[in-house]
């Protein structure tokens, strides 16, 4: 207030006001923003967690879907074995429960295939890949150029083609170069 009017505002006093106003208008301007910001906020926290379910659902869906395909192909296993283990006679050659074998092998073989499995067959001769085999034995050899792969394939291993992780190593001895006594 001045001091000639004690009724009429100062240019200062008119200054403040117009300046805590503007304060005033920008603080509520900010705290809508905010308030739209948390609404925001609050509704993409919504559709994430809906997407999340989703996911859930998805790959639920997709293990039953994986079992189904299992089931279904260890029960045409089964009986596929038993009606040709019934017309086998008792007089049948090793080489037909040879054959017979080797067809459930190959059937096994196509149901992981189906659920993306890969069988891994290591050559022998090929350098032994620590991530794919697991070394059960050594072969001693005095040839250095075999030093390090793999002399024999006890067994394959498996490998999921969506990740191409091992899922189980293939069993191999490798070679190990010694020197000539």
């Amino acid at each position: 207030m001045s001091e000639g009017n004690s009724d009429t505002p100062s240019k200062a006093d008119l200054s403040k006001t117009k300046t805590l106003m503007d304060l005033t208008a920008e603080v509520k301007a900010i705290r809508r923003l905010v308030t739209a910001l948390d609404n925001r906020a609050a509704t993409s926290f919504e559709i994430i967690e809906k997407l999340h379910q989703d996911a859930e659902r998805l790959q639920s869906i997709d293990r039953h879907t994986l079992v189904h395909v299992f089931l279904t192909d260890l029960t045409r296993l089964r009986d596929d074995l038993l009606r040709q283990m019934g017309a086998l006679a008792n007089d049948a050659s090793v080489g037909q429960f040879a054959e017979l074998l080797e067809s459930f092998a190959y059937t096994i073989e196509r149901t992981l295939a189906r659920a993306g499995v890969d069988i891994l067959r290591p050559e022998v001769g090929s350098p032994v890949d620590t991530t794919r085999h697991r070394v059960a034995g050594v072969v001693l050899t005095t040839r250095a150029e075999l030093d390090g792969t793999v002399a024999e394939v006890l067994s394959d291993g498996y490998l999921d083609t969506t990740t191409s992780r091992t899922l189980v190593s293939a069993t191999v001895r490798a070679y190990r170069c010694v020197e000539k006594a």
